[in-house]
């Protein structure tokens, strides 16, 4: 049993990196013959002389319509690289895959595409949002005022989405998703606002930190809320 229980991990492993590898990626048809004419999943021959087959809209691979189903979802290749919302016909197992990573945070946006900040403009105003959080947080962590907007009251508020702390580019499938919904850009706006509005308000701030003031206004914090 555990010899089986090990086996059957070491091939999720590899199941999983070879899903991966399309991620990023907007690949494009090979043939049936690159599969020998069978169905990835299963083996099923499939074509001209098999059964039939669907394309898959995540890896442009070939399965049999038991292994392929009915199911669609968005794929964050095409998100990226062409901002295509639209959701597409998967298998079975890329949909099951897709929808497990759907909220990890695995999209640098500065690295895969930086050129998306110039095309969509929602996308340029959250970056500013998420820098002026981080800013703001190296002041929220020197202060004492235990007021709603301390840091311990922001950090709960982000949950698991504290990475929106830590880098402006950073980004799951759902938070893109979101972002081009509206609701990310209203969500960062509101939290934002109230984190500098206590900033600019603190009394110890304005004794102690009036260097901190002068690298936010540098940076043009003010005028963007």
């Amino acid at each position: 049993k555990q010899w089986y229980q090990r086996r059957v991990r070491v091939q999720a492993t590899a199941d999983t990196e070879e899903r991966l590898a399309y991620f990023t990626e907007i690949p494009s048809e090979e043939g049936l013959f690159t599969q020998d004419f069978r169905c990835l999943t299963c083996s099923t021959h499939i074509g001209v002389q098999g059964q039939d087959y669907r394309v898959c809209g995540y890896d442009k691979r070939y399965y049999c319509k038991p292994c392929f189903g009915n199911f669609s979802i968005v794929i964050p290749g095409r998100i990226i690289y062409n901002w295509d919302h639209n959701k597409y016909r998967v298998s079975k197992g890329n949909f099951d895959f897709l929808n497990q990573v759907l909220s990890a945070p695995n999209l640098d946006i500065s690295k895969l595409n930086v050129s998306l900040y110039d095309h969509v403009p929602e996308l340029a105003k959250i970056r500013d949002y998420r820098r002026m959080l981080n800013m703001t947080r190296e002041y929220l962590v020197r202060c004492n005022n235990k007021d709603e907007v301390s840091f311990e009251s922001v950090r709960k508020k982000l949950g698991s989405h504290a990475y929106y702390w830590d880098s402006p580019h950073l980004y799951s499938t759902s938070d893109i998703q979101r972002v081009f919904s509206g609701q990310l850009l209203n969500y960062l706006k509101k939290i934002v606002q109230r984190t500098i509005h206590h900033v600019y308000c603190c009394a110890r701030f304005v004794k102690i930190e009036s260097y901190y003031f002068c690298n936010v206004e540098a940076e043009g914090i003010w005028c963007l809320c």
